[in-house]
């Protein structure tokens, strides 16, 4: 698989098989992280690998909301859950030393981010990106000092679901079908490209 065609066939996956992820693949992903472009090459990141059966659900709950639908009262379903999780935390004390500015800050973490979740999709994994998160829940839960901001969670696994991608010139509303297949509108290309200057 090419690289367009990696980011072709991504999909964000929500269910997942029982399947266990091997520790080798997990520190590839985060190697692929590691390696991503940075501001000024400051790499303010690094990142917790979660894979203990007895954390999964505790992490698991700390999702405040998956696919737009709040956690319920009586928390998540364990029924293909993710198998995996990587932190990415931002060391804020190292950002401060150095001066960096905030949004460069994000997108270095948001290339991290797509440099895993790539390399997750090459080693056949499917993930989802996840920000509604409680964070303090997981702080406490993961003894995360407080020097380092935790900026985005990972969940991983093989897929136990195939999203449909559509082309859509209106509502991007997800949306799932009598058969549970998850259906992601697309807005068309030709509806969001310009060139040279920008058309009305």
């Amino acid at each position: 698989m090419d690289v367009y065609q990696a980011v072709t066939a991504r999909r964000s996956i929500r269910q997942f098989k029982e399947t266990p992820v091997t520790y080798e693949i997990l520190a590839k992903c985060v190697n692929a992280g590691r390696l991503a472009p940075t501001a000024v090459n400051y790499q303010l990141w690094e990142y917790i690998i979660i894979d203990d059966e007895e954390l999964l659900p505790k992490v698991l709950d700390t999702v405040i909301s998956l696919s737009g639908i709040p956690r319920p009262e009586g928390g998540w379903s364990s029924e293909r859950r993710p198998r995996v999780y990587i932190v990415i935390l931002i060391n804020t004390e190292l950002e401060s030393e150095i001066g960096t500015g905030r949004p460069n800050t994000h997108y270095d973490v948001g290339l991290a981010m797509e440099n895993m979740v790539l390399v997750a999709l090459e080693e056949e994994l499917g993930s989802c990106v996840m920000t509604g998160i409680d964070r303090g829940r997981l702080r406490q839960l993961l003894h995360v000092a407080e020097k380092y901001e935790i900026a985005m969670l990972l969940a991983l696994g093989y897929a136990d679901e195939n999203p449909v991608i559509e082309i859509t010139s209106d509502s991007i509303k997800r949306w799932v079908d009598e058969n549970g297949i998850h259906h992601v509108p697309k807005r068309k290309l030709e509806d969001i490209i310009h060139r040279n200057k920008f058309k009305s």
